[in-house]
């Protein structure tokens, strides 16, 4: 079963970019090992999926066509380190997706696209995402 949340806390947590990777990395793969029929996945929208893997992987070499690292050709005074992302907004997976909606039904986009529009991810990690 799948769901879409629209969004989450948005609180911060003290793990650095490279902890708060290997963290969900490890929930991941635990949540994986022990997945059964039934279980519970959430929609996450591949925008924010990609933001997160963006600032999660700030600080891994990325190789040149050369073989050198291109931490090899920067000036350390003109990087920019990339900032957290901000709280989960599903809303762009969702027909009408007002949060003043009382009714809160929310009816999902049928034009959708795994990876291409979103990534599903198991309740462990969803509840990770939240907690932060």
């Amino acid at each position: 079963m799948a769901e879409v949340s629209m969004g989450s806390s948005g609180s911060s947590t003290d793990l650095s970019p490279e902890e708060e990777r290997v963290f969900i990395r490890d929930i991941a793969i635990a949540a994986e090992a022990n997945s059964k029929e039934g279980d519970t996945f959430y929609l996450i929208t591949q925008r924010w999926w990609q933001e997160w893997i963006e600032y999660v992987n700030q600080d891994q070499p990325c190789n040149t066509n050369d073989g050198s690292s291109l931490s090899d050709h920067s000036d350390s005074a003109g990087s920019s380190i990339l900032k957290k992302p901000s709280k989960i907004d599903n809303s762009d997976l969702i027909y009408g997706s007002s949060l003043e909606d009382p009714s809160n039904v929310r009816v999902i986009l049928d034009t959708l696209q795994e990876v291409r529009n979103y990534v599903l991810l198991p309740q462990e990690v969803w509840t990770q995402f939240r907690s932060w």
